[in-house]
């Protein structure tokens, strides 16, 4: 298994979705410890577990 990282902040939706898409990874897995209260409105848990779904055919794990 590898595991990659990578930031939402300074990324616009399209930056952030388009680098997920080409990554070709399964699973986000998000580390966050407060996953619902963050700027970007797309990196909001339940916003993020949809654009990933739809987008790139991802699943979501929050796992802090």
């Amino acid at each position: 298994m590898k595991i990659h990282t990578i930031g939402f902040t300074k990324k616009s939706a399209q930056k952030f979705f388009g680098l997920l898409r080409m990554s070709g990874a399964a699973t986000l897995v998000d580390v966050r410890l407060n996953n619902i209260s963050q700027l970007s409105g797309f990196a909001k848990r339940d916003d993020l577990k949809y654009f990933l779904g739809e987008l790139c055919g991802m699943a979501y794990a929050h796992r802090p």
